[in-house]
């Protein structure tokens, strides 16, 4: 997960606090949920950075062991240095010119020390068996580990296999050495694999937590609606998306009357079961492209794109009809309700204040008018209501 991916995450995170924060319904009963939800990210955020923090340091290895092998594999090719004794003729070099190239290397190289090499006609000799392939009947060298299938088919891994098994390089002096370095190589893949799948998990449950994360930014705990946070997103992206194309977009905004009775009689559960009961009404009676979100408290609001102005109110009109037919039952009572609501047809240049205050006019006429009841909808064309 890139650095911006966690940067959203935390953005995220800090608008779901904010909104818990500012909320002061207790009795949401997944409130509790989301806070522990909440908590198990941030935990797994923590070791998710623990083992980025380890995989990059397995990476930072792997890349200087690589070049350490180059390095090895380029020595036992040329066995490069100022060596006075050949490992293979074991012919000790006694010219001047090689002695006084020594004399200038230790000057320029404080920290080398003198070792077996090669002449220059042995080295000539192995850098041209490099190339040969190797004995098939001769023994494969000593490991003290085995490589897997998967790892016989990488190609650095294959690579240093093949020279190592070549008999020619058996007896270098640095072949005991870049075995030591290929086994450490293999381990340390080991070990950035492993690491890769704890991580590829990790993130595999970030996408999981952030998904329902994001979830619950978007939606009312208790009826399981859109919140006014994304219904005001709703509504931004479809007045924008008609005022490119065209088309017509519907408001209906409504609440339950006399609310306040029903927790005062009843109590708060049968408040919250109020508006739980007319959330799953209102799903019953929408159309697939329309959204329903608790505005606040007990009121809702419903936009409908591409909805005309008949439409609009036979949909506000079945609505309410629902609404009075079902009762809700609490502890053996059966609780009557009514809503009333407000219509409006967005007009062109409408700004979003401008839409909802005058649907919001609407449903204040229809509370004012007697309630239970569509208030009226005004005019596209002349701006009075009907």
């Amino acid at each position: 997960m890139t650095k911006q991916g966690l940067n959203r995450n935390g953005l995220l995170l800090a608008a779901i606090r904010a909104q818990l924060a500012d909320s002061d319904d207790s009795r949401t009963f997944a409130r509790q949920d989301v806070a522990d939800l909440l908590g198990i990210f941030d935990h797994l955020q923590h070791r998710f950075d623990r083992v980025v923090k380890i995989s990059d340091g397995y990476q930072y290895q792997l890349k200087n062991l690589t070049g350490e092998l180059q390095d090895a594999l380029a020595n036992v090719k040329t066995l490069k240095g100022f060596i006075p004794i050949c490992a293979s003729c074991k012919k000790v070099r006694a010219d001047d010119g090689y002695w006084r190239q020594i004399e200038q290397y230790i000057d320029e190289n404080s920290e080398a020390s003198l070792s077996h090499g090669l002449c220059p006609e042995c080295t000539a000799n192995y850098y041209q068996l490099a190339s040969l392939p190797a004995n098939p009947g001769a023994s494969a060298p000593k490991y003290s580990l085995e490589f897997s299938a998967e790892e016989l088919e990488n190609p650095t891994v294959s690579k240093y296999i093949g020279i190592l098994g070549n008999e020619h390089f058996a007896e270098t002096p640095l072949h005991n050495d870049l075995t030591r370095l290929l086994e450490k190589y293999v381990l340390l893949e080991r070990r950035m694999k492993r690491i890769t799948r704890i991580s590829d998990k990790y993130q595999a449950e970030f996408l999981e937590i952030k998904q329902l994360l994001e979830r619950e930014a978007r939606i009312d705990h208790l009826t399981g609606l859109a919140n006014r946070r994304e219904m005001y997103r709703i509504l931004q992206a479809e007045i924008a998306r008609i005022s490119r194309q065209g088309g017509t977009l519907a408001l209906i905004m409504f609440d339950f009357d006399n609310f306040k009775n029903i927790n005062d009689t009843y109590g708060h559960e049968a408040g919250d079961l109020t508006l739980q009961h007319g959330a799953r009404l209102v799903c019953g009676v929408l159309r697939q492209e329309d959204t329903c979100a608790r505005w606040g408290g007990e009121e809702f609001m419903i936009v409908q794109p591409g909805n005309h102005r008949e439409g609009a109110l036979l949909s506000a009109e079945r609505l309410r009809q629902a609404i009075e037919s079902t009762p809700i039952l609490h502890n053996g009572a059966a609780i009557g309700t009514t809503v009333s609501l407000g219509v409006a047809l967005h007009r062109p240049g409408d700004s979003l204040a401008e839409f909802i205050a005058r649907a919001d006019k609407s449903l204040y006429q229809a509370k004012d008018s007697g309630k239970n009841r569509v208030g009226p909808l005004e005019d596209m064309t002349l701006g009075t209501p009907d």
